[in-house]
């Protein structure tokens, strides 16, 4: 459906992103964690569509979005940025730059579990009782903001 979605809208000059990123403000979390602490580096690694994602990872100071890209052609099963692709996504951006790990997570779902699993430190934002579960079972320590 977001391939569908995401090449239906390519190129339309009507849709304001910046006016749907300014709707989306009251749905959004003030967490601490992002905004006391200082990190080397903030990737902004999400599912959510580049066309708007790259706004919000301007506006919250990410140092870069690794988003889903609208298509170019035909559908092919990893176009979007969830799961082992955003994990790969996330790996290959540090590695241009010289890193090798992941520090922390910030997360509110288990599809991120692959990239979960090579963090140091995994912060949940209001996760769901079956990400809880799942990363119990996976003995992943985590904390809850």
């Amino acid at each position: 459906m977001k391939f569908i979605i995401l090449k239906a809208v390519k190129g339309n000059d009507k849709i304001n992103c910046k006016a749907f990123v300014s709707s989306l403000s009251k749905y959004k979390n003030q967490l601490q964690i992002m905004e006391g602490a200082t990190f080397d580096i903030k990737v902004l690694a999400t599912a959510a569509p580049n066309c708007y994602s790259k706004i919000i990872a301007l506006q919250e100071g990410f140092d870069v979005c690794l988003a889903t890209n609208t298509p170019i052609n035909n559908y092919q099963q990893d176009f979007e940025n969830v799961k082992e692709v955003k994990k790969q996504s996330v790996i290959n951006y540090l590695q241009s730059l010289g890193i090798e790990h992941v520090d922390t997570i910030v997360t509110d779902h288990y599809d991120d579990l692959p990239l979960i699993k090579i963090a140091k430190q995994v912060i949940l934002v209001n996760p769901s009782k079956q990400t809880q579960n799942i990363l119990k079972q996976n003995q992943i320590f985590f904390n809850i903001v």
